[in-house]
């Protein structure tokens, strides 16, 4: 039998493959404590927790653990500081068939005593606000009053920097620790708006201030707020973007209004290993800042990343992060996951697509390569390990109902791909196909209870017909409301923050 690290029983417990009898005692009972049901009610949990009762049933038993010892490879690694599992759609691969798709959801957490968890690393954050003349009045009003409520949390160790961009940049709050926070809040009463919106100044100069203070020991992060749309410097963008995921730097943004561009954000924020969020009014903008920065400074680990190569029959073909931040992820290699927060999961769902014509029984890898991230609070933060995903191939078809997790998490993300689909269609120039696509969505939708949501699509298939595009308003609408539907049961059946 070959085991994947993503299957391994060590990784399942966050434990190495030489830990003592008491380690696996000890790496049981406190998975036992984050995933049985009769304590957690996420809908995954007790799938989970089948998976990590499997791996204790042999790893505590010394024969049991000597015969599993032998399967694995000699070269396996520990695993890093995470219990790492991996639930997969399908039990099997049927061999000689192209187009076979399969779903693997990969669950990480924090392996870490509760004490441990509790450690709360310093911050880097740097926030870049969009100071143009259409943030006057209450929408500055609003980024102000929760920057200021975030200011007054933080601690000596934590650093912060803000940047306020129109056609220009400027470093009102140069990154430095032990600010003196009084002082900085009075700064930010006093901001100003005026002039068009550049995006990329206010980004340069966010990150040239957190590669200041960058380290492995500290959660580093660019906090884009922007109501408005960039010309001619999105390629820029995208770059530095893709610079600042490779030096371990998130970039999250909140889009205000109707008239920033959610395609452009979405890929920003998805090549940086980021978040994007909306604000359909001005008063959500306070809770929207506050939940990111707040869930920022609960991070266990960040920095959480696959470089994978696919298998010879198989393609990764979407990435999907389902808690705690919803959003696509980008294929580009390396895979930027985000951060694994300190007392719940990092959820990533992956869509592979198999063509095994040619194939015997036997073993098929759907991908393979290294899983890294960074533990903050530990004294060599950096961890990694080898990964492979497999599934077998067989001749004999032993159905077996995929996990309710991966149903729940499947349904919900086929609303938000067919709202994308749409989209691909009007940029293929075939409005009918998309407005085609916007009714089955609606239908969807009814079907689920959505009223609201669904009449907002409906009426979107019928301008289609005239405009041959989404509206601003309207697109947004349809893509943030599908994605938050998917949030109401991130994968595990919890409501999650939007």
């Amino acid at each position: 039998m070959a085991t994947s690290y993503l299957d391994n029983f060590y990784a399942r417990l966050g434990i190495p493959r030489d830990a003592s009898q008491d380690e696996v005692q000890r790496a049981y009972r406190r998975a036992a404590r984050q995933f049985h049901p009769d304590t957690n009610k996420h809908t995954g949990a007790n799938e989970l927790f089948l998976l990590v009762q499997e791996a204790f049933d042999t790893l505590q038993d010394p024969p049991r653990r000597r015969e599993y010892d032998a399967t694995l490879p000699e070269d396996i690694e520990a695993p890093p500081a995470l219990m790492v599992n991996a639930l997969y759609s399908r039990p099997q691969i049927t061999p000689d068939e192209p187009g076979q798709v399969i779903y693997v959801l990969l669950d990480l957490k924090p392996s870490a005593s509760e004490e441990e968890r509790r450690r709360k690393p310093p911050l880097n954050v740097a926030l870049v606000l969009d100071t143009s003349t259409s943030m006057a009045g209450a929408r500055l009003g609003q980024v102000v009053k929760a920057a200021s409520q975030f200011v007054s949390t933080l601690s000596e160790h934590d650093v912060l920097s803000v940047i306020t961009f129109n056609d220009r940049a400027q470093v009102v709050v140069p990154a430095q620790p032990g600010l003196d926070i009084q002082r900085l809040i009075s700064r930010l009463s006093t901001l100003q708006t005026g002039g068009g919106t550049e995006i990329y100044h206010g980004l340069k100069a966010g990150l040239v201030e957190v590669q200041r203070h960058l380290r492995a020991t500290a959660i580093s992060h660019i906090v884009l707020i922007t109501d408005g749309r960039t010309y001619g410097d999105e390629e820029a963008c995208l770059e530095l973007a893709g610079q600042a995921a490779q030096q371990g730097i998130p970039i999250s943004a909140i889009g205000i209004g109707d008239e920033w561009n959610e395609e452009f954000i979405d890929q920003l924020v998805a090549k940086a290993g980021g978040s994007s969020l909306y604000a359909h009014k001005s008063a959500e903008i306070h809770t929207l800042l506050e939940n990111r920065l707040h869930t920022l400074s609960l991070s266990y680990a960040n920095n959480v990343k696959l470089s994978y190569e696919n298998g010879a029959m198989s393609k990764l073909n979407y990435v999907f992060r389902l808690s705690p931040d919803l959003g696509p992820v980008s294929l580009q290699q390396p895979i930027f996951l985000g951060n694994v927060p300190q007392n719940d999961s990092l959820s990533v769902l992956l869509e592979f697509e198999l063509d095994s014509r040619g194939a015997h029984e036997g073993l098929l890898t759907l991908a393979e390569g290294r899983l890294s991230l960074d533990v903050p609070t530990r004294p060599v933060p950096s961890n990694s390990a080898r990964f492979q995903l497999t599934r077998q191939i067989s001749e004999i078809v032993q159905p077996e109902a995929p996990p309710n997790t991966l149903i729940t998490a499947i349904g919900k993300l086929s609303l938000y791909r067919m709202q994308e689909r749409a989209r691909h269609d009007l940029e293929n120039g075939d409005p009918e196909a998309a407005a085609k696509r916007m009714r089955m969505l609606a239908t969807r939708l009814l079907s689920q209870g959505e009223r609201s949501l669904a009449r907002t699509v409906l009426l979107a298939a019928d301008d289609l017909k005239e405009s041959e595009a989404l509206g601003a308003k309207e697109g947004k609408q349809i893509k943030y409301g599908t994605r938050a539907l998917i949030d109401e049961t991130d994968g595990r059946g919890k409501r999650g923050s939007r």
